[in-house]
C-alpha cells in the first residue's frame, strides 16, 4: 500500500460542513414525530479529519473519495487530494509537487509551486483552479501549460469549492468570484464568461453540473441554470444542492427542502423550522439529509412528506458524503 501524505485545506472560511453557509440561532429543530432510529452501524478506522466535495481524509490518513468511498490509499502528511479519474488519483504535496498515481504507484511527478484548490483530470490533462484564482489547463506528459489565465484574488475560499470539468472540446472552470469560465480547446482561449452571482464575499462557485448544452452552477446565495445561452436563476441562502433525474434539489439555511425543475421553477417544497440540514443522498425514490440535532430526514419523493429518525450522531463533527453513503465522524451509513 502506498503511503502518501495528509491533505491540507487552504480555506479561510468554514472548517466543518455544519458551519458552512450556516447561521446561529437559539432555537432548535423539534420534530412533531420521530419514526424511530436509523443508526450508522458502519465503522471507520478513524474519525474524519477534513472533507471537500471530491474526497475526505480520516485522522489515520486513509483517503475517502466521492467515486469510491473508502480507498486503499493512506496518505502521508501534507498531501492534498485533488481529483480522481477511475483508478488514477491526483495529489499535491504542500502546495508544491503534484503527483499522478494509481493505488500503488506514482505515475507522474509535476514540479509546481502554487496551491491548487480544485482540479479535474482527463486524457492526461489537468484543469486546475489555483489559490490566487488562476485557471490553468496543463499537459501532464510534457509538463507544460496549455493555457493559463489569472483573475482577481479573493480572501474567503469555501471548502466545498466546485471542481473544473473537462469535456471533449471544452473545460468549464468555476472561479472564486461567482463565475464559470468556458475554455475552448481548439481556440485555446476563454470563449464565455458566465456570471452566476456578484456578491462581494463568499462568492465561490460551490456546485457545478454540466451535460451537453446544460449548465447548472451555484454559489452560497444563488442557483443558476444556462441552457443554450438562456439563463434562469433561483436566489436562496444555500446549504446544499444536487441535480438528480432532471430535477434540482436544494437545502436552504431556513430549513427548506426544495424541488425545482431543470429551469429552476419551484415544483414542491417543505420547511422544517430551525432545521440545519447538511448533505443530500437520493436513492430508492427517497431523499436523505442530516439535521445537526441528531436526526436523519427521509423525504419520499412521491408525496414529499418528510419522516424524521434519530441518528444518534454526535454534534459538530465532520461530514462527507457521496452518491449513496453518509460518512460522519467515525461511522457511516450506506443507503442501498
Amino acid at each position: 500500500m502506498l503511503y502518501v501524505s495528509r491533505i491540507i485545506f487552504y480555506i479561510v472560511f468554514a472548517s466543518s460542513i455544519w458551519l458552512i453557509f450556516g447561521c446561529s440561532s437559539k432555537k432548535h429543530f423539534e420534530p412533531n414525530a420521530i419514526q424511530g432510529d436509523m443508526r450508522f452501524e458502519g465503522k471507520l478506522s478513524a474519525p474524519l479529519k477534513s472533507a471537500t466535495r471530491v474526497g475526505a481524509v480520516l485522522k489515520d490518513n486513509t483517503l475517502l473519495s466521492f467515486a469510491d468511498g473508502l480507498t486503499p490509499i493512506v496518505l502521508e502528511s501534507n498531501y492534498k487530494f485533488l481529483a480522481q479519474n477511475k483508478n488514477t488519483f491526483v495529489l499535491q504535496k504542500q502546495c508544491k509537487d503534484i503527483l499522478i498515481m494509481d493505488s500503488q504507484n506514482i505515475l507522474h511527478t509535476i514540479p509546481f509551486d502554487t496551491c491548487v484548490l480544485s482540479a479535474d483530470f482527463k486524457d492526461n490533462k489537468l484543469a486546475m483552479v489555483l489559490l490566487d484564482n488562476t485557471l490553468m489547463y496543463y499537459d501532464v506528459p510534457t509538463q507544460k501549460e496549455i493555457f493559463s489565465q489569472k483573475y482577481p484574488a479573493v480572501i474567503a475560499i469555501n471548502a466545498y469549492l466546485a471542481s473544473p470539468q473537462i469535456t471533449d472540446s471544452q473545460v468549464f472552470f468555476p472561479d472564486l468570484e461567482g463565475k464559470v469560465l468556458v475554455y475552448d480547446k481548439a481556440q485555446n482561449k476563454i470563449i464565455k464568461d458566465i456570471l452566476i452571482s456578484s456578491d462581494k464575499f463568499f462568492n465561490n462557485v460551490i456546485y457545478m453540473y454540466i451535460h451537453n448544452q446544460y449548465l447548472l452552477a451555484a454559489t452560497a446565495r444563488r442557483v443558476s441554470v444556462i441552457i443554450n445561452d438562456k439563463s434562469f436563476k433561483y436566489d436562496v441562502d444555500l446549504r446544499d444542492v444536487l441535480f438528480f433525474n432532471n430535477k434540482i434539489y436544494v437545502l436552504s439555511i431556513e430549513g427548506e427542502i426544495v424541488e425545482l425543475d431543470h429551469t429552476l421553477k419551484v415544483l414542491r417544497k417543505v420547511r422544517l423550522p430551525f432545521a440545519v440540514l447538511s448533505g443530500i443522498i437520493i436513492t430508492n425514490n427517497t431523499l436523505y439529509t442530516l439535521e445537526k440535532g441528531g436526526y436523519l430526514i427521509a423525504l419520499n419523493l412521491d408525496d414529499f412528506v418528510p419522516m424524521v429518525y434519530k441518528s444518534h450522531l454526535s454534534k459538530k463533527k465532520n461530514l462527507f458524503y457521496n452518491r449513496d453513503t453518509f460518512f460522519y465522524d467515525k461511522v457511516y451509513k450506506r443507503f442501498e
